[in-house]
């Protein structure tokens, strides 16, 4: 497996939990009480994905740079993570 590297983006639910996504990697996602919850299925997650690609033969997707990420305006506070999968 190839070393990558992708933000996640992470926000706090109503109820209190959160719910994380890699927006460069489609179904890349988690939910969960804690951040750490999310993190830990997100890496897991990622992972997965990119094996699933790689394995079909599909390339994997471009990471973009955190500054081309979507931001917090309007809504809830985004926390931007790197994930950093080896």
């Amino acid at each position: 497996m190839l070393d990558a590297c992708y933000y996640s983006l992470i926000e706090r639910t109503d109820d209190g939990g959160f719910v994380g996504w890699v927006p460069d990697l489609p179904g890349a996602t988690a939910s969960g009480r804690t951040e750490d919850d999310v993190l830990r299925q997100l890496s897991e997650s990622t992972r997965q994905r990119l094996h699933d690609l790689l394995m079909s033969g599909q390339q994997p997707p471009r990471a973009r740079p955190v500054d081309e990420l979507p931001s917090s305006e309007g809504r809830r506070e985004v926390r931007r993570l790197l994930l950093i999968i080896g």
